[in-house]
């Protein structure tokens, strides 16, 4: 992971860009073209409560156009200004809370373009807050910045929760957020904004290193987390944190804010919460509040480390029994150190510590916590009562993969083993009442690969093999019934657990494969899976379709890192080094 939890990068340089406005005196008036292929940008994005965003509708050509401006619902406040135009968000939050933007040519108002807006909580996870602090908050090692020649690069991530030890609170976030990779010195001040939103000058000291999880392998370059997570708490500076624990955005969601409010104090299971398939949400510095699923829990993962801030990969650490959540967008390069908790009941479940474009990686709570045992003293959460976390959007937070293939995505020589299979398995199939149609598709849970899809009106009268001819099944059942995921056997998780230790070892070693876990399978999402993570664009062997008679599931991704990864909200800070 490149060393961004979140980055500032600050230079003895100040580039001007030049701009202006305004016409000539005496210039003729430019003749409006007529553009078939008229645009509106930006097509998307999100804007906060009270805040503006501005549109302009462009031809293909480049050529000046004169639009009409139109906004429905009437939400908010539009401005127009010639081909540009001002979207203002109303300052309490709507219902609906999108809005679509459409320019029309004044010449042809059969031509139009439009945009969709998605009105937000503002993300202030980021801002500098008054003592005593929430947390959820921008914050890190003070002295985590780098000078190479005339630029210095600083970094920060999220100071994620609270806890207790032997009646002393403590700031909990990982290693690499507060203790630089291990690089750090215990007494280091530990602030609130972090040095990338305070323009690399350390903000409000609110607690100081005390204790960090071993993290670098004992290889120094690769091989296992000695501690098994990347944890670090700071002893509080008394009377500069919020001592009941409260996180920004975790209570209930107002007219104009998210409550801050404190997690529960009874932690959650990690293969329970998947297997009920339970919300999860997190707080964080860069993408705010957002909410998505676990995708797998007992995942063994290699997490690439930077040398320091904004330095090349130094190491990469293995880590055992990892949970992995769903989407690339619940977090991004600046979350790390946020408490992953379950959104129905704000139970903690992980410790968010990297991700990639796709997934975001968290260490269990409980070992975490296990991890800073004192003598007779355990760490514990400070929170309270479960309770429900909103998951109102501050940021786009879609759990949803891309979209899966359909047959004519597939090759034609895989499509031809599709179809093989299909023939010689329809008739049998067709012969119970509760399967309404035999297709051909890609697989949900390896889109590289066909499937033969089964389409279910109601329930079989015999389980569907989960391969025929070497080729992987999809179920698909009736609208109704899939409303709901069902509730995973623990019978089945467990079996699927010890399968998927029994070929960890041997599929780590493999190149192109950097993650194996317990979770779901979407061929069938009654049965538990295999999910195997690999690297985009470097070649595996083939895995096969099931394992010891559990599913597969492929996900594939770019490199779990602890820096730098996913889209952050915030754009990165620009300072002036002094």
């Amino acid at each position: 992971m490149t060393v961004f939890k979140a980055v500032c990068v600050c230079g003895l340089f100040l580039i001007l860009i030049g701009c202006g406005g305004g016409g000539h005196s005496g210039s003729p008036t430019p003749t409006p073209t007529p553009a078939s292929g008229l645009s509106v940008l930006p097509a998307s994005g999100t804007v906060a409560l009270s805040a503006s965003d501005a549109l302009t509708a462009t031809a293909p050509n480049g050529g000046v156009i004169t639009v009409n401006w139109s906004l429905s619902p009437a939400i908010g406040t539009l401005t127009p200004n010639g081909s540009s135009a001002t979207f203002t968000a109303p300052a309490n939050f709507p219902s609906p809370n999108t809005v679509t933007v459409t320019a029309t040519l004044q010449s042809d108002s059969t031509k139009s373009a439009s945009a969709t807006l998605t009105i937000v909580y503002p993300n202030n996870n980021h801002q500098v807050e008054a003592s005593p602090i929430k947390l959820g908050t921008s914050g890190g090692n003070s002295t985590d910045s780098n000078t190479v020649g005339t630029t210095t690069t600083c970094c920060s991530g999220t100071l994620g929760a609270l806890v207790t030890r032997g009646g002393t609170f403590f700031i909990l976030s990982n290693n690499h957020v507060l203790d630089k990779s291990s690089r750090g010195a215990n007494g280091d001040p530990i602030t609130q904004p972090g040095l990338v939103d305070t323009n690399c000058t350390p903000g409000m000291v609110v607690a100081n290193l005390s204790q960090a999880a071993a993290l670098k392998p004992a290889s120094g370059t690769s091989g296992p987390s000695p501690s098994n997570v990347d944890a670090a708490i700071a002893q509080i500076v008394a009377g500069t944190v919020d001592t009941t624990g409260a996180i920004l955005d975790l209570g209930a969601a107002s007219a104009t804010s998210i409550a801050p409010a404190p997690p529960s104090s009874t932690l959650a299971v990690p293969s329970d919460v998947l297997g009920k398939n339970e919300g999860v949400a997190k707080s964080g510095r860069s993408s705010g509040l957002t909410c998505s699923t676990l995708q797998a829990f007992n995942v063994t993962v290699s997490v690439d480390y930077d040398s320091a801030c904004g330095g090349a990969k130094a190491f990469t650490s293995t880590f055992a029994n990892q949970v992995i959540v769903n989407g690339g967008s619940f977090s991004a390069g600046g979350d790390s150190g946020s408490l992953i908790v379950t959104s129905d009941s704000a139970r903690p479940v992980a410790l968010l510590y990297g991700g990639n474009t796709t997934s975001s990686s968290g260490n269990p709570i409980l070992d975490v916590l296990n991890a800073f045992q004192s003598g007779a003293n355990s760490a514990t959460i400070v929170g309270g009562p479960d309770h429900a976390v909103s998951c109102a959007p501050t940021a786009s937070s879609s759990a949803a993969g891309p979209a899966t293939p359909g047959a004519a995505a597939l090759s034609p020589q895989e499509r031809q083993r599709v179809m093989a299979a299909r023939q010689q398995n329809a008739a049998r199939l067709r012969e119970d009442p509760a399967v309404s149609s035999i297709d051909i598709g890609a697989s949900a849970d390896n889109p590289a690969e066909g499937a033969v899809i089964i389409r279910f009106s109601g329930s079989p009268r015999t389980p569907i093999p989960q391969v025929l001819g070497g080729v992987r099944t999809r179920i698909v059942r009736a609208q109704a019934a899939e409303a709901q995921l069902p509730v995973l056997n623990a019978g089945d998780l467990d079996f699927a657990t010890s399968v998927k230790e029994g070929h960890a070892t041997a599929f780590m070693a493999q190149a192109g494969i950097q993650g194996i876990g317990v979770g779901r399978s979407d061929d069938n999402p009654e049965e538990a899976a295999i999910v195997i993570y690999v690297l985009s664009g470097v070649s595996h062997p083939r895995i096969p379709a099931v394992l010891e008679g559990v599913r597969t599931k492929i996900v594939e991704g770019d490199r779990f890192r602890a820096f730098g990864w996913g889209k952050e909200t915030k754009p990165v800070t620009k300072c002036v080094k002094k």
